[in-house]
């Protein structure tokens, strides 16, 4: 064992949804800037060939129809059958082989292997810090509790006690003013590109402004409006094979057959967009609220995927760093609530401490 190997941070996430993917990576990425060995693994590159063919069959169900979406996420994840054991028990002999004493945890599937190597391990000098990116307990937490004292929770944003502790300073650069930003709304349905987000899109006349939207499939393409313009993130980027770009590629369609795609090795190519818009329309994610808290971008809420989702909505709009769509229409689509909410957050975003900096300064 090296002091090298025994000081690595090790980052657990999922590519599940990327709300519990990209800020994560981010904060490797950050980690990593200030001298941190780190060392990410996704969930999925546990799971066996043929769950992970599922999870790409999921996804596309779940694009194609928001209703089937919100059903399916009622069903209980059984994350034991969908794991390779043999790998789980390679990942679990590697981390006391190297005495790892440094986790990161971004999603609750994670859990009970982190808590079978703490069983493992009665090492007291063991730090695992769990990531909570929602306002209230997300699907991927609910079965665990945790009791061993080396637990150490960090929530972004609690709905329960009404407090934001933190945010994610993704790109490191001051928010762009509201007066120097675009004339444009960023529309987007999160990481697997659900919601009803495409739905908006016939009010273009009546919004003063003009639209971006992200694709996330060719169908996407087909019938676009041309008064859109139309960014599509790479389809074939799957996070949990080997080889693959941190980030998923981003492209500017030009037309369905050439899409060039680009990519950003600090934080995702979407967030550039965000940054220089006037707002987001979206379903209410946690990674969303993390790209609004970081750019001061206001979110115009549509449906949520969840209660969770829900909580973060309500959360948002109690500090006023956000809105719905129907009371934004209800206001005529008011350019001066979002320049007042714009200011909510650059005031209330001076209050806080990056999640990486907290997390640095806290390290054994």
């Amino acid at each position: 064992m090296t002091s090298a190997n025994k000081n690595i941070f090790t980052i657990l996430c999922s590519s599940n949804t990327l709300g519990v993917y990209i800020p994560p990576m981010v904060v490797e990425s950050q980690l990593k800037d200030k001298g941190i060995n780190t060392d990410v693994i996704v969930l999925e590159s546990l799971y066996t060939n043929e769950r992970k063919e599922k999870i790409l069959e999921m996804k596309k169900s779940f694009h194609k129809s928001f209703a089937f979406a919100l059903m399916g996420q009622r069903i209980r994840v059984d994350i034991d059958s969908c794991l390779d054991q043999e790998v789980v028990n390679n990942f679990i002999q590697t981390w006391l082989s190297e005495d790892r004493e440094q986790f990161i945890i971004f999603s609750g599937y994670w859990m009970p292997i982190v808590d079978k190597y703490l069983q493992i391990n009665k090492n007291k000098n063991i730090r695992v810090v769990l990531c909570h990116m929602d306002a209230v307990t997300a699907a991927s937490w609910k079965n665990f509790c945790p009791e061993d004292r080396r637990y150490e929770e960090i929530w972004l944003f609690n709905y329960n006690n009404k407090k934001i502790t933190s945010y994610i300073d993704i790109s490191g650069n001051e928010p762009v003013p509201f007066q120097d930003r675009e004339d444009r709304i960023l529309l987007h349905g999160g990481g697997w590109g659900i919601g009803n987000y495409k739905n908006i899109i016939p009010y273009k006349d009546a919004i003063p402004y003009r639209f971006d939207v992200i694709a996330y499939d060719n169908d996407d393409l087909e019938n676009r409006d041309e008064s859109c313009t139309y960014y599509q993130i790479d389809p074939e980027w799957k996070p949990y094979y080997n080889n693959y770009s941190k980030f998923p590629p981003l492209g500017k369609v030009i037309d369905e057959n050439k899409i060039s795609f680009t990519n950003n090795e600090k934080y995702s190519p979407v967030y550039n967009i965000i940054a220089k818009n006037r707002a987001i329309i979206s379903k209410p994610g946690g990674a969303t609220l993390i790209d609004s808290l970081s750019s001061a971008t206001p979110i115009i809420f549509l449906d949520a995927f969840g209660k969770y989702e829900e909580k973060n909505a309500e959360l948002w709009e109690y500090y006023g760093f956000g809105i719905s769509f129907t009371e934004w229409q209800k206001n005529n689509f008011s350019s001066r609530i979002l320049k007042k909410i714009n200011l909510n957050i650059l005031n209330y975003r001076k209050t806080l401490t990056n999640l990486v900096d907290l997390i640095y300064a806290t390290r054994n």
